[in-house]
C-alpha cells in the first residue's frame, strides 16, 4: 500500500524544473511541505528532473537548477545524505506596488509559508533551513521580508525605498 501511495504522490507532484511552469507557486509549495526526512534526492529528481550542475565538497554536496530567471540551489549533507536547505531566486518580470490590505492577511503565529506563497505569490528570494525560513517580495519601492520559524510566520518587516 505504501509503494501505491508513494507512486501516487510522485505522479500527483508537477513534473519539470520550477520555472517551466508558468505559475511556480504549486511546485514551490511542494518542495517546501517536504521535511528533511522526507526530501529524499529520488524525490527531488522526480519533482525537478536532474540538476544542471553539482558542486561537492568534504562536507556538502550543492545541486543547481537554473532556467530562465529561476535560480535554486538545494544543499545536501554528504555523511547523512539529508537534505540541508534551499535558496530559491527568481527575478520578477515587473514590480508591482504594495498593496497594504496584504498585510492584514498575514497572521504572526498562524499564517504557514504555503498560505503565504498562495496569498503573495512566488517570492524574489527565499532562503528554507530545518527550523527557520525567510522569503522577500519586491515592491516598486520596498520590499517584504518575511521570517518563519517552523514553517510559521514569526514577523514581517515592509523595508521602505529600496533606491532603484
Amino acid at each position: 500500500m505504501k509503494k501505491i501511495l508513494f507512486l501516487l504522490l510522485v505522479f500527483l507532484l508537477p513534473i519539470g524544473p520550477l520555472s517551466f511552469a508558468k505559475d511556480r507557486t504549486d511546485n514551490l509549495i511542494s518542495l517546501i511541505t517536504l521535511s528533511r526526512e522526507t526530501a529524499t534526492r529520488e524525490k527531488i529528481t522526480a519533482m525537478l528532473g536532474a540538476p544542471g550542475k553539482i558542486e561537492e565538497t568534504k562536507k556538502k554536496i550543492w545541486w543547481h537548477y537554473q532556467r530562465d530567471n529561476t535560480t535554486l540551489v538545494i544543499c545536501w549533507n554528504k555523511k547523512t545524505a539529508l537534505f540541508e536547505n534551499f535558496s530559491f531566486t527568481s527575478k520578477p518580470a515587473e514590480k508591482s506596488t504594495f498593496d497594504s490590505r496584504i498585510s492584514a492577511k498575514l497572521h504572526s503565529g498562524s499564517t504557514s509559508i504555503q498560505q503565504a506563497i498562495t496569498l503573495l505569490g512566488t517570492p524574489i528570494d527565499m532562503k528554507i533551513k530545518e527550523a527557520t525560513q525567510e522569503m522577500h517580495y519586491a515592491y516598486q519601492n520596498s520590499v517584504l521580508r518575511l521570517f518563519f520559524r517552523d514553517r510559521v510566520l514569526v514577523d514581517y518587516t515592509l523595508l521602505g525605498a529600496t533606491g532603484k
